[in-house]
């Protein structure tokens, strides 16, 4: 399964990563913080995620499942580089 990078500059919100709702299974999805940690969640659509996020800390990854998925800087003042897999 490829990792695709992203580069996340905005740092007052949530990105939107992608979400599979037609699959009959949850996706699994792999995030990877390279620069600075990032904060990782799940929502029940497209609009926003829902409970707490995972915190990834820079060097680290973390697993999800769900149907929606997003990221954030966990420090509003530094954009961060990350990489994920499982959604395409």
């Amino acid at each position: 399964m490829d990792a695709h990078a992203l580069r996340l500059r905005k740092t007052d919100g949530w990105t939107y990563l992608g979400g599979k709702p037609e699959a009959k299974k949850a996706p699994e999805v792999v995030v990877r913080s390279h620069e600075g940690d990032v904060l990782f969640a799940t929502g029940p659509d497209a609009k926003a995620p829902e409970g707490e996020p995972v915190l990834v800390p820079e060097g680290e990854g973390r697993r999800l499942t769900g149907l929606h998925f997003f990221v954030r800087p966990a420090s509003p003042e530094r954009p961060a580089l990350l990489t994920h897999r499982g959604l395409v």
